[in-house]
């Protein structure tokens, strides 16, 4: 008999043939002959079915033993299965002949209690509202809009959902959700990931409004040879400040000495040198570099213009790079006129790239964590899990300072102002309340006393401070090299 895997129930079928002239004693000899077999261990009941496609002549009698698994089947075969079938070959001899085969069970489907529909998703058998082996729901449909904006209403107003059970602790018990979950407390809560990635995408949608990138410049500063990277005013050109020369010029009652004309390859350059800027501030930008240009010294002009024709060259930019560093010097270099060239896009980019740096940072802080604990007996994933639900926090707090910001910009009059005012207090509130928050946060989690857990606060800030300006420079620069 061939090997069956194991299978928590086995069904033994033996099908019997005899002559039809002694169905009458085989059928009462048959009988009995089960009565023995359900003694055995492990044999948990019978049945005996007719079989009509007997050839003329020959009975067919079939019988199939429901056993409580194959261990009892082996036992039976290997010490008891001689002898029972020893009987009935003594009995009737030559005219009975039985067949017999094994079947392990699968399962078993009752009328009202389960589901004879298959998941959807892999296949299995649904024996609930819920797939057993992937935990797919047993129903699923295709949600038009609105029954999924009905849907998303439904878990945002219902008070007793996760959404507000998460919430609230997030905002105001600080820790408590880290506690919980390392408790193995749960199903209540909305997962810390889960949480983080919704709030942390809803933080930079609503900050998005503001266009960011928009207002992220890069200018050229021709007196210095330098390039700045910073937010750049939308407003014109800030005027000559008091007492400068440009000022000094027009405010003297003496009538301003003849300015030189331009030649035709500086008044080139000034073009390119304007066309890198917003072009509402292009007009006072010319005005105010062909006065610089027409009072400088020759020797001034052709370091203005040799620094206007190629401001990453260099001669203008210098990379302090050596040993292996040094190779990316030419990157750097194209990275830095792509930028000059088209300053808003690099601003975009620069935003939109700000949630990857996030995938770096907060593994850095978790690991600054790590260390701070260290013979703690914690899992670095615990220290990780601490971090992420922090940061959902700080999001959920830079989320409320967003709204009014955006009610502010939407409304006007005296309600414009009370935004205005509430946007300022909580960002005052929010500059007290985070420190206080991280601190409160880790003396739960991390269940050490005052004393205990202030030094370590202490360098934790340090660590973050260490962490934004190495995870800041590589967001720069992997910006500039993908740009």
């Amino acid at each position: 008999m061939p090997e069956l895997p194991d299978s928590k129930s086995v069904l033994y079928e033996v099908s019997l043939e005899a002559d039809a002239e002694i169905a009458a004693p085989f059928d009462t000899w048959l009988r009995d002959h089960i009565a023995d077999m359900l003694q055995f261990d492990g044999f948990r009941s019978a049945e005996i079915l007719d079989d009509p496609s007997a050839p003329a002549g020959r009975i067919r009698r079939v019988v199939q033993y429901r056993l409580q698994d194959r261990a009892a089947l082996d036992d039976y075969l290997a010490n008891h299965a001689p002898a029972m079938r020893a009987q009935g070959a003594a009995r009737f001899g030559d005219r009975y002949t039985a067949q017999r085969r094994v079947l392990p069970h699968r399962e078993e489907l009752v009328r009202g209690a389960v589901s004879t529909e298959n998941c959807l998703n892999c296949g299995e058998v649904l024996t609930g509202q819920h797939c057993s082996h992937c935990g797919q729901p047993a129903t699923v449909r295709v949600l038009s809009l609105w029954a999924l904006v009905k849907d998303v209403l439904g878990d945002l107003l219902n008070a007793d959902s996760r959404v507000w059970r998460t919430l609230w602790p997030l905002a105001f018990r600080p820790g408590l959700l880290t506690q919980e979950f390392l408790r193995g407390r749960r199903a209540s809560y909305t997962p810390p990931f889960r949480m983080y990635l919704v709030l942390s995408v809803v933080f930079f949608v609503l900050a998005s409004f503001d266009d960011p990138g928009g207002g992220i410049g890069v200018r050229v500063d021709s007196d210095s040879a330098g390039i700045q990277i910073g937010p750049r005013d939308g407003a014109p050109a800030t005027p000559p400040a008091a007492g400068s020369q440009a000022q000094s010029s027009t405010a003297t009652p003496t009538a301003p000495a003849k300015r030189p004309p331009l030649d035709a390859e500086t008044q080139r350059l000034l073009d390119q040198v304007v066309k890198r800027v917003p072009a509402e501030v292009r007009g006072d930008l010319r005005r105010e570099l062909e006065t610089t240009l027409a009072s400088a010294t020759p020797e001034e002009r052709a370091v203005a213009l040799k620094v206007a024709a190629d401001p990453c060259g260099s001669d203008t930019l210098k990379f302090e790079l050596g040993g292996p560093l040094k190779q990316y010097e030419p990157q750097l270099r194209d990275a830095c006129r792509k930028i000059v060239a088209d300053q808003q896009s690099f601003g975009r980019a620069l935003w939109n790239n700000v949630p990857k740096m996030m995938f770096i940072f907060l593994p850095l802080i978790a690991a600054a964590l790590a260390v701070l604990y260290l013979g703690s007996g914690r899992y670095y994933v615990e220290h990780l899990l601490f971090v992420v639900h922090f940061h959902a926090f700080f999001f959920l707090g830079g989320i409320a300072v967003l709204l009014l910001q955006q009610l502010a910009r939407l409304s006007s009059g005296p309600l414009a102002k009370g935004f205005t005012a509430a946007e300022g207090m909580l960002g005052a509130a929010l500059a007290i309340y985070v420190p206080w928050y991280l601190f409160r946060a880790m003396r739960r989690v991390y269940e050490q006393g005052w004393w205990q857990t202030a030094p370590r606060f202490a360098l934790l800030g340090l660590a973050y401070l260490l962490s934004l300006v190495f995870t800041g420079l590589g967001l720069l620069a992997y910006t500039a090299l993908t740009l």
